[in-house]
This record gives C-alpha cells, sequence and structure tokens, in this order.
C-alpha cells in the first residue's frame, strides 16, 4: 500500500509519501509552485514514483484546497482524502465551534496520537504561526494558542519601524547582542523560545494540571530549538503521519 499525503500550509506545501506503513520520503515547496498544473506536474515527478493507491490532504488555505485535489485528480486517477473535523479522525474536538480548528493542528495531534497512544500530549507547530495544542490521553483535543511564528517577525519589525532592517533569522552566539543585527537575532530566537516556554508552561497547568505531559515538536523552525529543553520529542514528520493514520481510519470506512 502506497499512500501519499500532502499538508498544505499558507506558505508551503509539505508531503510525503508511505509505503507499507513507513514514512519513505518527505518533501517541502512553496505553495505558488504546487498549485500550478505544471509546478505540481514537477513535484511529482521529482518526488512521488510511479502510482499511488491513496492521498489524504490536509488545508489552511480554503481557496487552494479544490485546485490540490484537482491536481491530484488528473494526475494520479485518485479521489484525495480531505482531513476535516468532522472526518472519521478519531479524535474529539474540545473547540466551543470545531470548524474553526486548522486541520493542520487536527492533523499533527492525530499523529501525536499515533506516536504515544493513552498520553497527554502538548503539541508544539513552529510553522508560520507558531500553535501550541494540548490533546488529553482520552483522544480530546483541548484547545491551545496561536502566536506568530519565528519566520514572521523579522519582516514585521522591519516593515513597522523606521531604522530597523530585515535580519536573516540565525541562532545567536550570545544572547547579548553588539550589533543592531545581533540585537534583533537574539531578540527574535530568545524571544520565541520564552514565548513556547511560557505558553507550554501555561497550557501544562490549566489542562493537565500535575499530570505528566509528552511535549512534542514539528513545524519547519522546530529544529532551531534544538537544545534549549523546549520539548521532550522533535517529529518533523507529525502532521504526515497524522495524515496517514487519518487515510487508514476513512479507507476502513469505505471513505
Amino acid at each position: 500500500m502506497k499512500t501519499l499525503v500532502l499538508n498544505l500550509g499558507n506558505t508551503s506545501l509539505f508531503g510525503g509519501v508511505f509505503s507499507e506503513g513507513k514514512l519513505r520520503k518527505t518533501f517541502r515547496v512553496p505553495i505558488a509552485t504546487a498549485v500550478t498544473t505544471r509546478g505540481f506536474a514537477r513535484l511529482v515527478e521529482g518526488h512521488v514514483r510511479g502510482p499511488v493507491d491513496r492521498v489524504a490532504l490536509c488545508s489552511v488555505v480554503p481557496a487552494f484546497t479544490p485546485k490540490i485535489a484537482g491536481l491530484v485528480r488528473r494526475h494520479f486517477g485518485v479521489v484525495p482524502q480531505v482531513l476535516t473535523v468532522d472526518a472519521p479522525h478519531g479524535l474529539k474536538i474540545g473547540y466551543r465551534q470545531p470548524r474553526e480548528l486548522g486541520t493542520d493542528r487536527l492533523a499533527a495531534a492525530i499523529g501525536a496520537r499515533k506516536l504515544f497512544p493513552g498520553k497527554s500530549i502538548i503539541v508544539i507547530d513552529c510553522g508560520t504561526a507558531t500553535t501550541v495544542t494540548a490533546l488529553h490521553r482520552d483522544g480530546t483535543l483541548l484547545g491551545g494558542a496561536i502566536f506568530p511564528g519565528l519566520g514572521l517577525w523579522p519582516a514585521m519589525l522591519a516593515s513597522r519601524t523606521a531604522q530597523l532592517p530585515e535580519v536573516k533569522l540565525a541562532r545567536p552566539r550570545r544572547s547579548l547582542g553588539r550589533s543592531t543585527r545581533e540585537n534583533l537575532q537574539s531578540g527574535f530566537f530568545h524571544g520565541q523560545a520564552g514565548a513556547i516556554r511560557e505558553v507550554v508552561r501555561k497550557i501544562q497547568a490549566g489542562a493537565f494540571g500535575r499530570g505528566k505531559s509528552i511535549v512534542v515538536a514539528t513545524g519547519g523552525h522546530a529544529a532551531r530549538f534544538a537544545g534549549e529543553k523546549l520539548f521532550d520529542r522533535h517529529e518533523p514528520g507529525l502532521v504526515l503521519i497524522g495524515l496517514d493514520d487519518f487515510s487508514t481510519r476513512a479507507a476502513a470506512q469505505g471513505l
């Protein structure tokens, strides 16, 4: 069984290929490329060899979801299984308005549940936005927090100030910067790390009290925080694992 999984985000399409339940390949391409006929064809030629049996898709860009679904049908002859809060994903949603929940967060929670069944989990997704999601051991997605991701900070600050330049993101050698560039890099990195640490602490207390939870990180910027003791495990393919699990559940119900 070969499954293609696709996570359509705000800036990129993150995908993977599963074979016999194992993640064999991952890829990430800009969204502007992925949603064009030619760009999707190049993506398929470069990353997906041969036919696929199933395709699972989640998207936080509703305007592009039908486009990607159509390209999938055209190239693979397969109708993609689209993850929504109403789909058979196996979790309970604790949101007051469940349809407000981003399906990328839902997919990450499904993946975390698969990796750590029966455990309470806090998922940190360091993408365009940084999201923190609490998942109870009984399978209820309780909620969480959202704030601007690390990649947004340089452009946001540079565009709203007269003298501060836009600098390249980098882990600072020291927290005490001695130039404007070093000051900014220190502020971006340690500010984001501090925000993650405090939000996780608050959510841990609010959701689980003194109960133990496992903190799992994913997303394009998560690797930058290795060594900061912000999480117990870094799982770059967490959303993809969740989509593969969803695909298996949906197929079992004939969807």
